[in-house]
């Protein structure tokens, strides 16, 4: 029997549980894209392995040939433009045949813009070419992705189909470059080829829609949480119960409450107890069996590599904010908790951000950016907290002197 789990970042699960609104707009959006009506843009935002990718990926394949779907991964440092010629020039390449006419409207916007990374001779690879912040790079970037969705609604339009774009990790998009897209997709609704658009991110990509024009703050934007008990059971029966196979009503329970509602874990959890069960049953004894090691996996890799790479002063400060509990927390909290003021402390928090430990959902707040770390870090703070960390915790709550006139000169 095929096991019905799978753990990997991004894989669709047998059944989607716990996401009737997201998929209810989903399908809604993609009626009206058919019908050639704008289609309400759709934005998630979740912590790590609560599905978003998933959900893009739906909204994508609900189409199936009737739209020309572009998936894109923001990436640190390129600008969509990038990103999406790179897909562009996938898509020529894959796509289920196009009409000759639309193929040539893609080709001949590639080659209307320069390339960013050149070939090296005898199959060496490739170079990128250095980008700058410059008024005219700034302008290339936005006249290359308009170039490129132009061409993309024109080709979609003569293949008798409608445009379908994804941005995922859209938190890493540069701002410019997601001024223009929203501008064009918002004027695409006003005309016969509107473009459904998804994105999805972390906690900062809230900050980035207050960026952006006033209208997407009436997109339909999405936070996804952990599923509730009853969610969880059925996230985990259903599939088993799919395969002809039965399951315990106590492994059941122990699979349940030990993911916490978290999707990874659903999938992690049951994934293991798939593999150590025998025959048409699994046992409370397979879920005994299985849980510990996989639990020691996935703590060993999203919870005990990331922190590893933490200075000592960042890692007190992890262990700080964990004390608060799940969720987010106001960053004055966690510098009122250090006695100190929330401006000494900001280096640190930069420093935890861009290490990918903790997000700033809205301005001035913090949570980590994977579901129970908290927890984690509380159940191991007797190991974190060694006597290097107090001593960093000790000088992160000593407050600053003021310097004297007479010092400063």
């Amino acid at each position: 029997m095929p096991n019905p789990f799978n753990p990997a970042p991004g894989a669709v699960p047998a059944r989607i549980v716990g996401r009737d609104l997201e998929l209810a707009a989903a399908r809604e959006a993609v009626r009206r894209a058919e019908l050639r009506q704008p289609p309400t843009p759709i934005v998630l935002i979740g912590q790590r392995g609560m599905g978003k990718t998933v959900l893009l990926g739906t909204l994508r394949q609900l189409g199936e040939r009737r739209t020309l779907a572009v998936a894109i991964e923001s990436l640190p440092g390129r600008s969509l433009a990038e990103r999406l010629r790179d897909k562009v020039d996938g898509l020529l390449a894959s796509i289920e045949p196009l009409p000759n006419r639309a193929g040539t409207i893609l080709r001949r916007a590639l080659s209307a813009i320069p390339k960013l990374s050149y070939e090296l001779p005898n199959e060496a690879g490739a170079i990128a070419l250095g980008r700058s912040d410059s008024p005219a790079e700034q302008r290339h970037d936005h006249d290359s992705l308009v170039t490129m969705l132009k061409a993309l609604t024109d080709a979609a339009r003569v293949a008798k189909r409608y445009v379908t774009i994804t941005i995922d990790e859209v938190q890493d998009a540069d701002l410019r470059s997601m001024q223009t897209l929203v501008a064009f997709v918002h004027e695409s609704a006003q005309g016969p080829s509107p473009i459904l658009f998804g994105a999805a991110g972390l906690g900062e990509t809230r900050d980035l829609i207050d960026k952006l024009r006033t209208y997407v703050q009436r997109w339909d934007t999405f936070d996804l949480r952990l599923l509730s008990l009853p969610e969880a059971i059925e996230a985990i029966r259903e599939p088993i119960v799919g395969e002809g196979t039965s399951i315990d009503e106590e492994a059941l329970y122990l699979l349940a409450t030990e993911s916490g509602g978290y999707p990874f874990f659903i999938q992690a959890y049951a994934n293991a107890a798939w593999l150590a069960h025998q025959g048409s049953r699994i046992t409370l004894a397979d879920v005994e069996r299985s849980l510990p090691e996989v639990r020691r996996r996935n703590e060993m890799s999203i919870y005990v590599r990331p922190l590893a790479r933490l200075t000592k002063r960042e890692l007190g400060l992890a262990l700080v904010l964990a004390e608060l509990g799940p969720g987010s927390h106001s960053f004055g909290d966690v510098a009122r908790k250090l006695g100190r003021d929330a401006r000494d402390i900001s280096s640190a928090r930069g420093s935890l951000i861009k290490k990918e430990i903790i997000s700033t959902p809205l301005p001035g707040t913090v949570e980590f950016r994977i579901p129970f770390m908290d927890r984690f870090l509380r159940d191991h703070a007797d190991e974190y907290a060694d006597d290097e960390v107090k001593a960093a915790l000790r000088d992160l709550s000593k407050p600053q002197t003021t310097k004297s006139p007479q010092q400063k000169r």
